[in-house]
Protein backbone atom coordinates (compact mmCIF):
# COMPACT_ATOMS: atom_id res chain seq x y z
CA UNK A 1 0.00 0.00 0.00
CA UNK A 2 3.35 2.67 0.53
CA UNK A 3 4.36 1.87 -2.76
CA UNK A 4 1.12 2.63 -4.27
CA UNK A 5 0.46 5.56 -2.52
CA UNK A 6 4.55 7.26 -3.17
CA UNK A 7 3.44 6.16 -6.69
CA UNK A 8 0.20 6.24 -7.81
CA UNK A 9 -1.16 7.75 -11.24
CA UNK A 10 -4.60 9.38 -10.13
CA UNK A 11 -5.65 9.22 -14.06
CA UNK A 12 -6.08 5.27 -13.42
CA UNK A 13 -7.76 5.34 -10.32
CA UNK A 14 -11.52 5.75 -9.46
CA UNK A 15 -12.31 7.83 -7.14
CA UNK A 16 -12.79 5.45 -3.94
CA UNK A 17 -9.31 4.24 -4.46
CA UNK A 18 -8.46 7.86 -4.04
CA UNK A 19 -10.28 8.21 -1.24
CA UNK A 20 -8.41 4.45 0.31
CA UNK A 21 -5.30 6.27 -0.20
CA UNK A 22 -6.05 9.37 1.02
CA UNK A 23 -7.28 7.52 3.77
CA UNK A 24 -4.07 5.69 4.04
CA UNK A 25 -1.91 8.36 4.06
CA UNK A 26 -3.73 10.57 7.19
CA UNK A 27 -3.16 7.31 9.12
CA UNK A 28 0.72 7.16 8.03
CA UNK A 29 0.95 10.44 8.85
CA UNK A 30 -0.86 10.10 12.59
CA UNK A 31 1.49 6.89 13.26
CA UNK A 32 4.73 8.88 12.10
CA UNK A 33 3.52 11.70 14.71
CA UNK A 34 2.71 8.96 17.27
CA UNK A 35 6.25 7.67 17.14
CA UNK A 36 7.90 11.26 17.02
CA UNK A 37 9.27 10.66 13.54
CA UNK A 38 9.61 13.39 11.17
CA UNK A 39 7.12 12.74 8.27
CA UNK A 40 8.81 12.65 5.21
CA UNK A 41 8.51 15.11 2.28
CA UNK A 42 6.51 12.89 0.32
CA UNK A 43 3.64 12.36 2.38
CA UNK A 44 2.41 15.90 2.58
CA UNK A 45 3.23 16.27 -1.48
CA UNK A 46 0.89 13.31 -2.19
CA UNK A 47 -1.69 13.62 0.52
CA UNK A 48 -2.43 17.27 -1.13
CA UNK A 49 -2.53 15.98 -4.47
CA UNK A 50 -4.84 13.00 -3.76
CA UNK A 51 -6.97 15.93 -1.68
CA UNK A 52 -7.11 18.05 -5.23
CA UNK A 53 -7.71 14.86 -7.16
CA UNK A 54 -10.30 14.38 -5.03
CA UNK A 55 -11.98 17.52 -4.76
CA UNK A 56 -11.69 18.37 -8.63
CA UNK A 57 -13.78 14.68 -9.14
CA UNK A 58 -16.13 15.84 -6.70
CA UNK A 59 -16.60 19.53 -8.04
CA UNK A 60 -16.73 17.94 -11.38
CA UNK A 61 -19.38 15.23 -10.82
CA UNK A 62 -21.72 17.53 -9.25
CA UNK A 63 -21.55 19.96 -12.25
CA UNK A 64 -22.52 17.09 -14.48
CA UNK A 65 -25.95 16.15 -11.91
CA UNK A 66 -26.78 20.30 -12.43
CA UNK A 67 -26.39 20.09 -15.53
CA UNK A 68 -28.51 16.88 -16.46
CA UNK A 69 -30.69 18.26 -13.99
CA UNK A 70 -31.28 21.45 -15.59
CA UNK A 71 -31.29 19.73 -18.83
CA UNK A 72 -34.65 17.34 -17.50
CA UNK A 73 -36.12 20.69 -16.18
CA UNK A 74 -35.86 22.53 -20.00
CA UNK A 75 -37.48 19.27 -21.51
CA UNK A 76 -40.92 19.74 -18.63
CA UNK A 77 -41.68 23.47 -19.77
CA UNK A 78 -44.46 24.15 -22.13
CA UNK A 79 -44.04 25.99 -25.28
CA UNK A 80 -45.52 29.26 -23.57
CA UNK A 81 -42.78 29.35 -20.93
CA UNK A 82 -40.10 28.50 -23.48
CA UNK A 83 -41.71 31.60 -25.70
CA UNK A 84 -41.65 34.25 -22.94
CA UNK A 85 -38.33 32.93 -21.62
CA UNK A 86 -36.68 33.26 -25.58
CA UNK A 87 -38.87 36.74 -25.30
CA UNK A 88 -36.76 38.44 -21.88
CA UNK A 89 -33.43 36.59 -24.07
CA UNK A 90 -34.47 39.05 -27.01
CA UNK A 91 -35.33 41.67 -24.74
CA UNK A 92 -32.03 41.63 -23.07
CA UNK A 93 -29.92 41.59 -25.75
CA UNK A 94 -31.89 44.24 -27.46
CA UNK A 95 -30.85 46.54 -24.38
CA UNK A 96 -27.27 45.29 -24.41
CA UNK A 97 -27.18 46.14 -27.67
CA UNK A 98 -28.59 49.51 -27.28
CA UNK A 99 -26.48 50.54 -24.79
CA UNK A 100 -23.11 49.37 -26.92
CA UNK A 101 -24.50 51.41 -30.20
Amino acid sequence: MLSQFMHFDADRLALEELVALSAFGRQLRAEYEELDLEEPEFLDIQLKTLKREIRTRNADRLEKSLREKKARLETLKTPTQKKAELQNEIKNLEKQLAEVG
